[in-house]
């Protein structure tokens, strides 16, 4: 009886098989989550930044994530985890992601947890605006429209000015462009790779690119917990990613892409917290307007996909 009930759930008016709405509840669920350890690595960061090499922080945050992805992934691929199709393009996308956290790392040292936040939310206007040339998929005025009031959103954020730029906006700057063609890359191949084995060698390219890194500045941990948080990095990204893919699987991007905001939130919360920070009223202004082009591009993807005729309920 509850099998029957599913699949009525699952079937519109318009004759479209859609998710069941608990499966979409759970997909929010996941990407709030997922956004929570997200803040929650970032917030370690920043707070261990200052006693230890970015490198090591890196490193730690990769091969800690390797070995959550290889004990989830393994028993289900076997020596298949390690055998990508395009293994050329993985090879890419992993060194762009190392160079998105690399940076972004470098970033949180000179920034307030809500503004690097804030800045990374301008990544999803960039994959919309290259999605032109890159994907070759059509984008219409309406989101051209947002895609610059966005970026307007960012100026807000970033205020440059007479007294010049803080360099460490740059480090957050140059991360979403690295994020931005890693994303790009994800979509072009996403229908030819399996997304586990995707996310696995992007995070043995980033584990071997911060061993080497760490091998140059290495400091051991001066304490046992300090060794129990940065082994809390890779466990926040591998389980933030992994929830944040099944979310996409458990309904539409238009309905679960807009709680990747959350972010912030919970940015504001560390922040406040840890470090006694708040952002101004200029950086929520910013983040506003961000959010509102992001939320209303993700509205005309949702708009874009609909049928062009359907069957009006009776």
């Amino acid at each position: 009886m509850r099998r029957r009930r599913q699949r009525a759930a699952t079937t519109s008016v318009t004759g479209i098989v859609n998710p069941p709405k608990d499966r979409i509840l759970q997909g929010v669920l996941f990407v709030c989550i997922a956004m929570a350890l997200f803040s929650a690595l970032n917030a370690t960061v920043k707070s261990m930044g200052g006693e230890y090499p970015v490198g090591q922080l890196i490193w730690s945050r990769y091969v800690f994530a390797l070995i959550v992805m290889v004990i989830l992934f393994f028993p289900r691929h076997r020596w298949g985890l390690f055998q990508p199709k395009h293994l050329g393009i993985q090879l890419l996308r992993g060194a762009l992601l190392f160079g998105s956290s690399a940076l972004y790392f470098q970033g949180l040292l000179g920034l307030p947890l809500p503004t690097a936040a804030t800045l990374s939310m301008c990544a999803p206007l960039l994959v919309t605006a290259l999605s032109v040339p890159f994907l070759g998929e059509p984008v219409g005025p309406r989101r051209w429209a947002a895609v610059a009031v966005g970026f307007i959103g960012g100026l807000i954020v970033i205020r440059p000015g007479a007294d010049g730029i803080n360099p460490f906006m740059l480090f957050g700057l140059a991360s979403m462009c690295c994020g931005t063609f890693y994303v790009l890359l994800t979509r072009k191949y996403a229908g030819e790779e399996n997304a586990e084995v995707s996310a696995t060698i992007a995070t043995v390219v980033g584990t071997v690119g911060g061993a080497v890194w760490t091998a140059m500045e290495y400091r051991p941990p001066a304490v046992a917990f300090d060794g129990m948080l940065m082994v809390s990095l890779g466990i926040y990204a591998a389980v933030g990613h992994w929830l944040y893919t099944m979310a996409f699987q458990r309904g539409p991007a238009s309905v679960i892409a807009p709680f990747s905001y959350t972010q912030i939130v919970g940015a504001t919360l560390f922040g406040f917290i840890l470090f006694g920070t708040f952002p101004d009223e200029m950086t929520w202004l910013g983040a506003a307007i961000i959010i509102a082009s992001g939320l209303y591009i993700a509205h005309r993807e949702h708009v874009r996909s609909k049928p062009k005729t359907s069957i009006a309920a009776n």
